[in-house]
């Protein structure tokens, strides 16, 4: 070796290492993962018995969670919108409902039975407490058409409770559970916006059941066929389980310090469930694969947390602060989201980290998998010509031999091997499928959730449709605009208040605005004013103005425009416009211009984690340019079947109204962008580990696919079966969300992972770990790492893999790999490591199994020189 050249740790003055290895275990370091090791070995019992304590005293607490959640968030507070919503319940007893009764029956309205009904339930309605503003059809005015339905068979009562969103909850539960009749005879249901939210809490507490008692024994079933043993594969949901009830507590315990949305229940716990298992499955594959490697079950775990352990945890960091992106929006609703998923992250990592270690040594050798289909890892007793503590020795039977058994892997090494032959064919044809899917998404209409998330047969949802479509009055589609601080009883203001109104009464679009100054349609005034004002003039002064728009359909483009002319009116004092259409142009804006700093804090955050993980400027930016890619796709499709209906299985029972849920695609790009990450970060650590080792970027890549290929298909197939189960909800959203969720992962495991990346990193070769020289230095000082023998004081993987000798087969070695490890400092060297087998003796007969090995997976590895 020339003067001065870099040599491999335990390296002897030839380059190669030193055979003086002992079989015990170096003294570990301490540290977190040393720390749980010792925990996990030492007093398994101990942490499995305070665990178990900890869920029994958790679980009633969790079980009460449902009455603690949100059932808003859709706007912003500070927003014109909420801001007219909140001086409508503070300062005018007599503004809009937000609350519609439906009285039907069957024989006609206006019968003796559907009279006396309707004028008892009105005069009773007028007496609770917190419901102000009743107009009913049986009003003591007269009966007005207005409140009665085109066919003659249903009739309204109107009224407005007060407070807030939790109040408002508590007394139409009071309210529903007096008054709702749904049997035969007269039908008295519920509708208006609280309404709404009442049924999708309801639908989301049996949409939570229903997930949990179909996807649990789905992912049991999984990890089965997997592992082949009932131990092993019910370890993993097990621990699943703890982290789901762990995380429903810790949501408990948020929702009394932060609004926590009730729609954020079914997922965050579905993906907290999903974590567990796929940490878990990483771990346990870690476990076998160092008992395979011989050594003890302690010191397997202890190994195992210290390199997968580690990637463990850097993974759940990563899916954390993509979900904390969600807190850079001002709308409750996200925010929710975020804190939400963070504490199931916590609970899913905690769990995996420190439950499954104890649990694997209290169950010793009966979690033996005897049978590993998809987790990577072959049983020693099923690997012949082998023996324990050498790994990747070959089969000495011959080519056919190896063909009739391969080891675990061997198809996704051989997919990668393909790929990188024709990088460019394979890379051309997956991104083309990709585009093709993310077409739609050029249609993309978004509108804010509403009574349409929920299932047709929602009674909400028919009241509401009923208004819409079968009255003259459309509740959901009434404006209010309130107008703070002006005396509507002088008479200056009420000549301005009268003129603003017939501006706006002219504004195309506008029916007809009813003001304390009178009732104004087309510019003119059509109704004298109300005695005293009527209900338009505030406690403490003020007035607002009831505009009825001549277009059903409250988010409608019409609508929409018409707020904007109305917007442009001049008016001589402020104007607060409240309503749904208001609502969601201020939160459609808001969402806007606060997606380019959540999209840059997500991946700025994730370009340095992944910098710090892999030491290169080149991965990180592929690795966010392929998710950003998928994640198109994924929403194209969500696109093409929730907005356009083009795939009825999936919508069957819901409502398709041309448009998407605003903050779906938010969530999407938080959650998936994470759930990419993860899994990129779990093949990156092991090409990472097969790059340090040979310094041949092809042969990394396959090996590295090989070895995670099947477990992540594993993990990969457990949260698909997960999301499967949070999209048999009749909430569409949370629908759209779990089907979303399932089909970014389908398209990460099999375009992206499979070919993508492949393809990408042969084109890059050995710049794939390319970064400037400040940055080498930095990541030598402060990059993340895993399973060095350094770091974990244990022998790593790589001490049982081929050792670098001196033959005559070179392997290139670029300027990627030079400066990946220091080395471009020594330009004259050549570095033409090769490995051999530690029980080879012979020079000819590594020279040998070395061209064997290269011309059969990597015939482009050879130099040629």
């Amino acid at each position: 070796m020339a003067v001065g050249a870099p040599r491999w740790p335990g390296a002897d003055e030839h380059g190669s290492r030193l055979e003086t290895r002992s079989d015990e275990p170096r003294t570990q370091r301490g540290g977190l993962f040393a720390l749980l090791a010792g925990a996990a070995t030492t007093r398994p019992w101990r942490v499995l018995t305070i665990a178990g304590l900890l869920l029994v005293l958790a679980a009633p607490w969790a079980a009460g969670i449902f009455g603690h959640l949100a059932v808003g968030g859709f706007y912003a507070p500070e927003d014109p919108a909420a801001r007219a919503e909140a001086l409508l319940d503070s300062e005018f007893p007599g503004a809009p409902p937000n609350v519609a009764v439906l009285l039907t029956a069957a024989g006609g309205i206006d019968g003796p039975t559907p009279a006396r009904l309707g004028q008892d339930l009105t005069t009773q309605l007028s007496g609770e407490a917190g419901v102000t503003a009743v107009v009913s059809y049986w009003g003591q005015a007269g009966r007005s058409e207005l409140f009665r339905s085109r066919d003659g068979r249903s009739a309204l009562i109107l009224f407005r409770l007060t407070g807030t969103e939790d109040e408002v909850q508590k007394r139409l539960d009071q309210l529903y559970e007096k008054y709702a009749h749904r049997g035969p005879g007269v039908q008295v249901t519920f509708g208006g916006a609280p309404a709404t939210m009442r049924d999708v809490t309801e639908r989301g507490r049996e949409d939570l059941e229903r997930a949990e008692l179909v996807t649990a024994p789905l992912v049991f079933a999984v990890l089965l066929y997997a592992f082949g043993g009932v131990t092993a594969a019910l370890l993993p949901v097990l621990v699943g389980g703890s982290a789901v009830i762990a995380s429903i507590a810790l949501l408990r315990v948020l929702a009394e310090m932060t609004p926590i949305s009730v729609f954020s229940l079914n997922l965050t716990t579905a993906l907290g469930f999903a974590l567990a298992v796929d940490y878990s499955l990483f771990i346990l594959r870690r476990f076998w694969e160092e008992q395979r490697n011989g050594r003890s079950r302690a010191d397997s775990l202890r190994v195992s947390l210290q390199t997968a352990g580690r990637t463990v945890l850097f993974s759940g960091v990563t899916v954390a602060l993509s979900l904390t992106g969600a807190l850079l929006f001002p709308l409750p609703y996200l925010r929710s989201y975020a804190f939400a998923g963070v504490a199931v992250v916590i609970t899913s990592e905690v769990a995996a980290l420190l439950l499954l270690p104890a649990a694997i040594m209290v169950l010793g050798d009966r979690i033996d998998a005897r049978r590993q289909r998809w987790a990577g890892v072959e049983h020693p007793a099923h690997r012949s010509g082998s023996t324990a503590g050498t790994l990747g020795r070959r089969d000495r039977r011959g080519r056919a031999g190896r063909r009739a058994r391969r080891e675990p892997g061997a198809v996704w090494a051989g997919i990668a091997r393909m790929v990188m032959a024709r990088p460019l064919l394979f890379g051309g044809a997956a991104v083309a499928v990709m585009l093709i899917l993310a077409a739609p998404l050029r249609d993309l209409t978004v509108a804010l959730a509403d009574d349409t998330v929920l299932p047709a047969t929602s009674e909400s949802h028919i009241v509401n449709d009923a208004m819409r479509d079968d009255f003259a009055i459309c509740l959901p589609c009434q404006i209010p605009l309130v107008v703070p601080g002006v005396d509507a009883r002088d008479p200056i203001a009420a000549a301005q208040l009268s003129g603003y109104a017939v501006a706006v009464s002219a504004v195309p679009g506008v029916a007809r605005v009813d003001t304390a100054a009178g009732s104004f349609a087309g510019g003119h005034q059509v109704m004298p004013a109300p005695a005293d004002g009527g209900s338009f003039i505030g406690v403490h002064g003020g007035a607002w103005l009831s505009l009825w728009p001549d277009h059903p359909d409250a988010v409608s483009a019409e609508t929409r425009e018409m707020i904007g002319r109305i917007r442009a009116v001049p008016s001589p004092f402020p104007v607060y416009a409240g309503g749904i259409a208001p609502h969601l142009l201020e939160t459609r804006d808001k969402v806007v211009r606060s997606l380019p700093r959540a999209v840059g804090m997500v991946v700025l955050v994730t370009f340095v984690l992944l910098f710090l993980f892999t030491g290169s400027v080149v991965l990180p930016i592929k690795a966010l340019v392929l998710n950003a890619l998928n994640l198109a796709a994924v929403l194209g499709v969500l696109v093409l079947v929730f907005q356009e209906g083009h795939v009825g299985v999936l919508t069957e029972g819901l409502q398709i109204s041309g448009t998407t849920e605003l903050t779906s695609p938010v969530l999407m790009f938080c959650i998936a962008f994470g759930l990419s990450m993860d899994y990129e970060i779990f093949l990156l650590s092991r090409i990472r580990e097969e790059y340090l080792r040979t310094g041949n970027n092809a042969r990394s890549v396959a090996r590295g696919l090989g070895s995670t290929g099947p477990l992540i298909t594993c993990a990969a197939l457990a949260l698909i079966v997960v999301m499967i189960g949070v999209a048999t909800s009749e909430i569409s959203i949370i629908r759209m969300v779990g089907v979303g969720l399932a089909v970014a992962v389908i398209l990460d495991v099999t375009v992206v992972r499979a070919i993508l990346v492949p393809a990408f990193m042969a084109l890059a070769g050995d710049y794939n770990w390319w970064a400037p020289r400040p940055l080498r230095l930095l990541h030598e000082r402060y990059g993340l790492h895993e399973g060095h023998p350094e770091e974990t004081g244990e022998r790593a993987e790589s001490e049982f893999l081929p050792r670098p000798a001196r033959w005559n087969y070179p392997v290139r070695a670029g300027s990627g790999f030079r400066a990946f490890h220091g080395w471009d400092r020594y330009p004259s060297v050549e570095i033409s490591e090769v490995y051999r087998e530690p029980s080879s003796s012979r020079p000819e007969e590594s020279s040998a199994k070395v061209s064997e090995l290269f011309s059969e997976e990597e015939p482009w590895a050879l130099s040629g020189r």
